[in-house]
C-alpha cells in the first residue's frame, strides 16, 4: 500500500509542477497537492510521538524534510 501510496503523491506533483497531464482538473491537482502536504504535516507529528526512537530519530526529521518539499510543490 505504501509503494500505491507514494506512487499517486508522484503522480499528483508531476502534475502540480507541470511535467505529467493524469488529472484533467487543475483546482483538483492545486487541492490534492495540500491534501498532501497535510499528511506529511500529520506524519512528523505520529513519528514524533512514536515510543521508537529509531522512528522518532530518523524519521522524524525525514518527514519534515518531504513536508517541506510537499509545501514548495503545493505552493506552485
Amino acid at each position: 500500500m505504501s509503494v500505491l501510496l507514494y506512487v499517486v503523491i508522484a503522480i499528483i506533483f508531476l502534475e502540480r509542477a507541470e511535467i505529467a497531464h493524469f488529472i484533467g482538473s487543475v483546482t483538483a491537482v492545486h487541492v490534492a497537492a495540500w491534501v498532501v502536504f497535510g499528511y506529511f504535516v500529520l506524519g512528523i507529528l505520529m513519528n514524533a510521538v512514536s515510543r521508537s526512537k529509531r522512528e522518532r530519530f530518523t524519521m522524524t526529521p525525514v518527514t519534515i524534510v518531504l513536508a517541506a518539499l510537499a509545501f514548495v510543490v503545493a505552493l506552485g
